[in-house]
């Protein structure tokens, strides 16, 4: 009968060869694990933004795996980074990751003028939503003289691209004369950009110095999935937050575990060879 039985040796080679199969996947995943939280969790930066986090990421930046889809940023030559929301770029000013807030202003406008050619101005996306202060400026362009007699206080005169001198006015929405949307059938274009009406943009704007005043940017909240982020954070583990790198779906991080992955792997080997 002894022949329907493996010698005990060739159990044991093949106790052996199991266990090297069952703990060499696993002592890699906890490697990449490892390097993960190691990589999101070590401090990251561009231009004046500092310790950037969840959930923003970047090619140049931190890895993917490290915030959400929705809120990739473009680092350029270390100075200044931007975000696409919906078809617009973004230049990103400032990010507050408490609240969560980040003041940002349409790319566009850096360096511009005029914005006569500029196409309506609106963030229409759920991860995004316009901080309570943000209003819109309306930006009159070419407009008749009868027009002008009657917004004359706001009158905002820019250099067009091919060097044209166009007369323009601006109001802020809920701010101004009610009588606006019954004048703005006076001028060739109406364009609406959000503002956000601080004491410095009120006093750039009474001094005529329209685009400074949009350059100070708007604020916007992002939607982060605070609550589950905030669990991660919170707990005794000292997690960090995070998604998966092939779904998407969020993921809290965890530190190193010094060395532990393989100690069940051995203990359950020594066990059968012995």
């Amino acid at each position: 009968m002894s022949h329907l039985f493996p010698p005990p040796i060739l159990i044991s080679i093949l106790t052996f060869m199991i266990c090297i199969l069952i703990a060499v996947p696993a002592s890699q995943g906890d490697s990449d694990s490892d390097e993960q939280f190691m990589s999101c969790n070590s401090s990251h930066s561009c231009g004046d933004l500092q310790d950037i986090g969840y959930p923003f990421w970047g090619s140049n930046i931190r890895p993917q795996y490290c915030g959400r889809q929705g809120f990739e940023l473009q680092c350029h030559d270390n100075d200044y980074a931007t975000i696409r929301i919906g078809h617009q770029s973004f230049r990103v000013l400032e990010i507050n990751n408490t609240n969560p807030i980040m003041r940002i202003v349409i790319a566009d406008y850096i360096g511009r003028d005029c914005l006569e050619s500029i196409r309506k101005s609106s963030i229409s996306d759920p991860l995004f939503n316009y901080a309570e202060k943000v209003r819109n400026l309306s930006l009159f362009y070419d407009c008749s003289a009868d027009f002008s007699s009657q917004l004359g206080k706001n009158n905002y005169g820019c250099t067009s691209e091919g060097g044209v001198v166009i007369r323009s006015f601006y109001t802020i929405d809920n701010y101004d004369d009610s009588r606006l949307p019954n004048l703005s059938n006076s001028c060739s274009r109406v364009i609406k950009v959000p503002i956000q009406p601080t004491r410095p943009n009120i006093l750039y704007l009474t001094e005529g110095k329209l685009i400074e005043a949009l350059n100070q940017g708007f604020e916007v909240r992002y939607v982060a999935d605070d609550m589950r982020c905030s669990t991660c954070t919170s707990s005794q583990s000292g997690g960090i937050c995070g998604s998966n790198q092939y779904s998407d779906e969020f993921s809290c991080l965890y530190p190193p575990r010094h060395g532990m992955h393989l100690r069940p792997s051995f203990s359950v080997l020594s066990l059968q060879i012995f």
